[in-house]
């Protein structure tokens, strides 16, 4: 990468930038200061300039104006004075006489305006007047009425800062600029700019730090947050711990998610392996027992043929059964399950399935029954899919309950508001190593009759995200020769 392009030679020339446009608009906004307040102090200075050159001169005697004193007063002005110009002016403001060598006056006319203010003594200084001299430029002045305020036939108007004062002052002020100012303004902008520069570059530094850490998680395969170390215990944390902080979670969950995709990964791998053995097998013996009808059709008597479709029929049903929890499981995963809340008393639910396992419990001499003291409770949730959990359970208690051993379901309420629903059996148990692995799909007890029943080890993974996608909670409680407990929570209604 150019080191124009990166993030501190942009900041660089971005505070050269400012620093250009701050000492642009200081100097301007100095100077234009500086003339304001010398304007000020010279008008305020010079008030009565105007006033005390008539009575000095005796430019008014006996209530009248002395034309020759007033010329004269202007040719000693011009020789002893130069910094300021002094103008006769008639009430409209029009010139009359003047102090300025001939030809340099460009004016006929000034304000009156102007002059009536100063006059009145309300206006704020500084108070500028037309420049006879130009016809675009106005200055500072004192000007008092002739021959007096009471019976004005004219004024005498005074311009404080004439062409020639103006001339030196801006040779002084460029080279007092030049001098004195400039170096001043430049070694602060310098410093200013080293300093800007140094803490950029600590900011800067501690970004690319943290682009490294970005890096190195990339590079280990999103598999190791452990090199983002969250440190809390600075005080005065900024924008950048901030940012530290929050890529470090940002880095944990990403590597969480990325081991279970990978997790994912393998179980999906697992799933094809078990979905093709699983498939592989009713399909298999199915194409057997028909492939001998077909080859030995003569040969066989009827109840051969019939004990063979039979077993043909019985393996496509469990080829269908399986078919159809693989695609319920699919779509329970994908969310594409549209929940239905309603309020229903969960008690005539259980009676329900219960009847519908009563023949299948009475062929294997198991005894089903609800508890005595089951309580008659409401819940909300979706009723289809809460059969769907019972029938699960009371079908996967039946296959590891032997015959003679009973199984019972309970409901309760708990002090969370909500109902416990719980199949209890009395079949073999489940192994503590295995408690966690039930609910995952395609695992099978360790029962050997589960091979062959047709079930593929996705009725209890099933359950499990219908409980999920009520938000609620499934848990198993078993040991070894002593039975199994799986219960549910459902929020009460």
């Amino acid at each position: 990468m150019s080191w124009t392009r990166t993030l501190y030679a942009r900041l660089a020339i971005g505070l050269i930038v400012i620093l250009l446009s701050v000492g642009a608009i200081y100097t301007v906004s100095v100077v234009y200061l500086a003339r304001q307040w010398q304007q000020t102090a010279t008008q305020d200075l010079n008030r009565n300039l105007a006033r005390n050159l008539v009575a000095d001169k005796r430019i008014v005697s006996d209530g009248k104006i002395d034309i020759d004193a007033m010329k004269k007063t202007f040719m000693d002005y011009m020789t002893i004075n130069p910094s300021i110009e002094i103008y006769y002016l008639d009430l409209d403001g029009k010139i009359l006489s003047y102090s300025a060598e001939p030809g340099k006056v460009k004016r006929e006319h000034v304000a009156i305006e102007p002059i009536r203010q100063f006059l009145s003594g309300t206006a704020m200084l500084p108070l500028l007047g037309d420049d006879p001299r130009a016809h675009d430029r106005q200055k500072t002045f004192s000007v008092t009425p002739l021959p007096d305020a009471d019976n004005p036939e004219g004024y005498l108007y005074v311009v404080l800062r004439g062409e020639d004062l103006n001339a030196a002052e801006q040779a002084q002020t460029l080279q007092f600029v030049l001098a004195v100012a400039t170096p001043g303004l430049i070694g602060s902008l310098l410093l200013g700019f080293i300093i800007g520069l140094l803490i950029f570059r600590h900011l800067s530094l501690r970004l690319r730090a943290l682009a490294t850490r970005v890096s190195a998680f990339a590079d280990s395969g999103y598999q190791q947050p452990a090199t983002l170390i969250e440190n809390d215990s600075r005080p005065n944390r900024d924008e950048i711990d901030e940012l530290e902080k929050e890529f470090a979670q940002m880095s944990r969950h990403i590597a969480s998610q990325w081991s279970a995709l990978k997790q994912q990964d393998k179980l999906r791998r697992e799933m094809i392996a078990s979905i093709s053995h699983d498939l592989r097998t009713p399909l298999a013996s199915a194409r057997g027992y028909l492939e001998t009808i077909a080859l030995k059709k003569d040969s066989l008597d009827e109840a051969d043929k019939a004990r063979y479709l039979d077993i043909a029929i019985k393996q496509t049903n469990r080829l269908q059964t399986l078919i159809d929890q693989l695609f319920e499981l699919v779509k329970l995963e994908a969310r594409d399950t549209e929940l239905h809340f309603e309020n229903f008393p969960v008690l005539e639910l259980v009676y329900d399935v219960v009847g519908k396992f009563s023949l299948k419990a009475q062929q294997k001499n198991v005894n089903l029954a609800i508890d005595r003291d089951a309580s008659d409770s409401h819940v909300v949730a979706d009723i289809g899919l809460i059969e769907r959990v019972l029938d699960n359970l009371i079908d996967n208690a039946l296959e590891h309950t032997p015959e003679g051993h009973a199984i019972w379901i309970e409901v309760h309420e708990n002090h969370n508001k909500q109902v416990v629903i719980s199949v209890n059996d009395e079949g073999e148990g489940i192994p503590k190593n295995q408690q966690q692995l039930i609910f995952e799909r395609f695992h099978r007890a360790n029962n050997p009759q589960r091979s062959s029943s047709g079930h593929a080890g996705l009725g209890l993974a099933i359950v499990k995200k219908i409980i999920e996608l009520h938000q609620q909670n499934i848990e198993v409680e078993s040991q070894p020769g002593m039975g199994a407990r799986f219960s549910f929570t459902l929020p009460a209604g």
